[in-house]
């Protein structure tokens, strides 16, 4: 058979969270090579390397098909008790807000709105991104008045110009074993 590649997993880059193992296989063009966080119920022995072969039990025994769901090497075992040696793996989920535009001062400067309540402290989004439905990326500078509105500014200007009640996104990261004081943290990446 075919070996694995020797590829090193880094704890300290972002990894995307996936809801499920990828599809590989011949029929899919050969093996995919993805990161998988296991997880199990009682404590198991296991060195880093070792090869580990994860079967389909659901699959009845008398049908002749491959009961093979994954296979991989060990990159790093941890003990499960600790959510902080959890927190350290930095695998996010892609999450999207929405704001819109309250008014356009000039072909570079937006007044946003209704990204938080009235009453939240703005300070949490000052320097995160925004983007215009041609992807134009913006950012957020200031507060601008008491009602959560906030000014933002668009270094090269906009393709198509913005409109009052257009729709800005920005894009966040939600950490998934984040540690709870991090949990409201407004992330981008």
């Amino acid at each position: 058979g075919k070996q694995l590649p020797n590829v090193d997993f880094d704890a300290s880059k972002d990894w995307p969270y996936d809801e499920e193992l990828r599809a590989g296989g011949k029929n899919a063009g050969g093996p995919v090579l993805q990161w998988a966080l296991l997880l199990f119920e009682t404590p198991c022995m296991c060195q880093d390397t070792s090869m580990v072969i994860g079967s389909r039990l659901d699959l009845d025994i008398n049908v002749k098909a491959c009961r093979i769901a994954f296979y991989g090497k060990i990159a790093l075992s941890l003990s499960p008790d600790d959510i902080a040696d959890l927190s350290k793996f930095k695998i996010y989920k892609s999450k999207e807000r929405d704001c819109g535009v309250d008014r356009i001062t000039d072909s570079h400067n937006v007044i946003g709105k209704n990204l938080l309540s009235k009453e939240s402290d703005l300070s949490r989004v000052i320097g995160l991104k925004v983007y215009t439905k041609d992807n134009d990326e913006g950012r957020i500078e200031s507060s601008f008045g008491k009602t959560g509105k906030f000014k933002i500014y668009f270094p090269n200007g906009v393709t198509k110009p913005v409109q009052k009640g257009d729709t800005l996104k920005m894009p966040l990261k939600k950490f998934v074993f984040a540690l709870q004081e991090d949990k409201k943290k407004l992330l981008q990446g």
